[in-house]
């Protein structure tokens, strides 16, 4: 439903300094907090006033002496939102419509002052403002003997045989 992705780069700052700390303001704004990999975490939490769930992926890379940070932020509608929702429009469809727009704009606001927030604590870990700016560059993986790589990664970018079913870099389902 709402979707909004960042890279943000820092000179200077190596990722395992800032690490603990990114692990634990995501704690703090009460979302549970797993790490899928090294430098790479995944948070989920419910917003139960507007019936929505909202999740975040968070990768740190390393590169030239930079600390690249990408951070996917989305919602969903959970089913109890989506059931309170349609229970609404049926008795109420005027202000059902009014209301699902005001949520979905509530929603929003509240997501980007989480990341403004987010970014904002992260420029105080590093002492400097991040860069927006694109992913670092990732080494490609060799080709199998034969044959030649044809499908970019529609996560990372890195070129990945036909026969592969998720990338090795980001994990992102190949097709």
């Amino acid at each position: 439903m709402f979707e909004k992705r960042e890279y943000r780069m820092y000179q200077g700052i190596k990722r395992e300094d800032i690490y603990p700390q990114i692990c634990d303001f995501w704690a703090r704004q009460g979302f549970y907090v797993i790490q899928l990999g090294p430098y790479h975490l995944h948070g989920q939490s419910y917003y139960s006033k507007i019936g929505l769930k909202r999740e975040f992926y968070l990768r740190m890379d390393e590169n030239q002496g930079s600390t690249y940070i990408d951070i996917q932020f989305q919602a969903q509608i959970t089913d109890r939102g989506l059931l309170g929702g349609a229970v609404a429009a049926v008795i109420f469809w005027p202000a059902a419509l009014a209301g699902g727009a005001l949520s979905y704009s509530e929603y929003e606001n509240d997501a980007k002052t989480l990341i403004w927030n987010f970014w904002g604590h992260v420029d105080s870990l590093a002492n400097q403002t991040g860069v927006p700016s694109p992913p670092p560059p990732q080494a490609q993986p060799p080709p199998p003997a034969g044959q030649q790589p044809t499908l970019p990664c529609q996560g990372c970018g890195a070129l990945l045989p036909p026969q592969w079913r998720a990338c090795p870099y980001c994990g992102r389902a190949v097709g």
